[in-house]
């Protein structure tokens, strides 16, 4: 899972950096580094033959989208030193398509497939799952009707997508109500979020259990698990559809007014900018208890 990812620009290069449960990973250029924190502490570079456009991680495996948009390296994350397993995706990609997206869960990893050729045509392809692998026949997922996704965001066993008309679309597990569409096993293919219907988002970010959505006239919706106050003090423990968030009620100096310019998103915490303020709501300073639906 994706929680936060610092970008620094350099005049000739861009280094990414992500948290991740084992520490963090970090890409310019042609060069990884998984670094763990956790003893014994270590540190693996790894250099790819082409650039790299993007990486995520499972629990179990690192995967590394080139930046052709047509090969994801795969192997292990322990493996240190290791061979990468190369997945081809030329026959998938239509040869003037936009970068896909690639995106993980805890245990999942997806790409995405956005076409050019057909302006509203998006694709999701399940790659690997940490008890099995790589998968040997690809699963083609689709979307309930054709979209183009702009941007897709993940927690802990769950995937929400965006499209370029602000609309949600939600898969995966949803037993603390992170689907945004109800308390809910899993679902295997993506649904829309109907109560966000009409209401155009422009950004969407998953801590481990819960999501927050920023809409274009800076109002922010958040939903799923609060045991830790990540979507606000005053709200149930479980938030199974989106709900608004009132600044004034949350933060002490804020304001029903407020206009939200940003938003983050760490395991059990939500980070609110207003101006040049910023609000936290929740702690990542909590053991994790098991959660159960009976």
């Amino acid at each position: 899972m994706r929680i936060k990812t610092t970008n620094y620009n350099s005049p000739t290069t861009s280094f990414f950096q992500k948290s991740t449960w084992f520490g963090s990973i970090s890409f310019a250029s042609r060069y990884v580094t998984i670094s763990t924190s956790s003893p014994p502490t270590s540190s693996e570079s790894i250099e790819m033959d082409s650039e790299i456009d993007d990486v995520t991680n499972t629990h179990l495996h690192v995967a590394i989208l080139m930046s052709n948009g047509r090969h994801v390296a795969v192997r292990r994350i322990d493996d240190v030193g290791g061979k990468f397993k190369i997945l081809d995706f030329s026959n998938d990609v239509v040869g003037d398509s936009e970068s896909p997206l690639l995106v993980s869960t805890s245990r999942e990893v997806y790409l995405v497939l956005r076409r050019k050729i057909l302006k509203t045509s998006s694709e999701i392809l399940k790659i690997l799952k940490d008890s099995e692998g790589v998968t040997s026949e690809i699963q083609r997922i689709q979307f309930p009707w054709p979209v183009k996704i702009e941007e897709a965001v993940a927690g802990h066993d769950f995937v929400i997508f965006r499209d370029f008309g602000g609309n949600l679309f939600s898969m995966g597990t949803g037993t603390r109500g992170e689907l945004g569409v109800g308390l809910i096993r899993r679902i295997d293919a993506p649904v829309h979020i109907e109560h966000l219907a009409g209401i155009r988002i422009q950004k969407v970010v998953c801590g481990g259990w819960h999501t927050v959505a920023l809409t274009d006239g800076g109002d922010v919706y958040v939903w799923g698990w609060n045991r830790y106050r990540q979507l606000g003090k005053d709200k149930p423990a479980t938030e199974m559809y989106p709900v608004l968030l009132d600044p004034s009620e949350e933060f002490d100096e804020g304001s029903s007014d407020d206009v939200i310019d940003d938003i983050m998103a760490t395991e059990n915490t939500t980070e609110i900018r207003i101006g040049h303020a910023h609000f936290l709501m929740g702690s990542d300073d909590v053991a994790i208890n098991e959660f159960v639906i009976s």
